[in-house]
């Protein structure tokens, strides 16, 4: 009696193993496929069963946590995914060709804007794809060249009126003889459109008639339904602004425009498309961004 208790002490004053993770998790499944005590205690190297006991129901417990664990990284991850796939489909949604004669970077705003969401970052590791992130780079560059070149062109498309016709630029809402704000939109809006073919200077429709029947004077001429000037007798400018229009739209400066603006819309297009597939193969699920919770790939195990 007294043998057993000394031993009884002494096992309990010895330093107790230490066990991994890993250990208690193989003790575990070795304990549920049928082995017996006796081969528990021998193959890891225990002498008291209650040792093995508290190390079997550890592992029981990690597991236990393990599971919730990965329950909740995995519904996380649906969410995570659900995010990007939402972002992408916005930023696809906000690349569009601009239409001429563009003053600033809207549309291209709407995507360059989700750049700014932290999320954003997440894409390119998400989305892997070189070509399409060249592309979208080569596509801010050309809209970046396209409106500094139309911006040049509305200068001198006013300064070659002014000259010519020696009528001057109108501040807003001005009724006197001068040209309006929309005077180079129109006019360079139809010399882009004559230059990549898709529009003819014979199908604009001039009107003119005076301002003030008080004072008959002065009178407006409107290129399809929008006021380009205001001069004494103004429908007698009519030809020579669709003589203008052909002009310009011959130019060397314009011809480069609208090629420009046909790149644009290439590569637009081209970027959908390379969005629209890899959201139809869902591309995204299959990789892992430093924002992905869990470690990423890690909850799909």
């Amino acid at each position: 009696m007294v043998k057993w208790i000394v031993k009884d002490l002494a096992e309990n004053l010895m330093p107790r193993k230490k066990f991994t993770l890993e250990q208690r998790k193989r003790m575990l499944e070795r304990s549920q496929s049928g082995a017996t005590v006796t081969d528990l205690k021998r193959e890891f190297g225990i002498r008291d069963p209650r040792t093995l006991q508290r190390q079997l129901r550890q592992a029981r417990e990690e597991r236990t946590l393990q599971i919730a664990r990965a329950d909740i990284i995995k519904e996380s991850l649906r969410d995570h995914l659900a995010e990007v796939r939402t972002l992408i489909e916005d930023w696809s949604a906000g690349i569009k060709a601009p239409s001429p004669p563009s003053f600033d970077r809207y549309p291209l705003s709407a995507a360059e804007a989700k750049e700014q969401v932290r999320l954003f970052e997440g894409i390119r590791e998400h989305l892997p794809l070189p070509e399409l992130w060249r592309s979208y780079q080569a596509l801010k560059l050309k809209w970046n060249e396209y409106i500094t070149t139309c911006k040049d062109l509305h200068k001198q498309v006013v300064n070659n009126a002014k000259k010519k016709w020696g009528l001057s630029l109108l501040e807003k809402n001005e009724q006197r003889p001068g040209l309006t704000a929309l005077f180079s939109w129109d006019t360079l809006e139809y010399a882009i459109k004559a230059a990549m073919g898709d529009f003819q200077t014979g199908t604009l429709r001039y009107a003119a008639g005076p301002v003030n029947p008080q004072a008959p004077e002065i009178e407006y001429l409107m290129c399809n339904d929008r006021v380009i000037l205001y001069a004494k007798d103004a429908g007698r400018y009519a030809e020579e602004h669709r003589l203008m229009i052909t002009e310009w739209a011959r130019s060397e400066k314009v011809v480069a425009l609208a090629k420009l603006l046909a790149e644009l819309h290439d590569l637009g297009k081209r970027i959908r498309d390379t969005l629209e597939e890899a959201l139809l193969r869902r591309d995204y699920i299959l990789h892992s961004c430093r924002l992905c919770p869990g470690g990423s790939s890690l909850a799909f195990k």
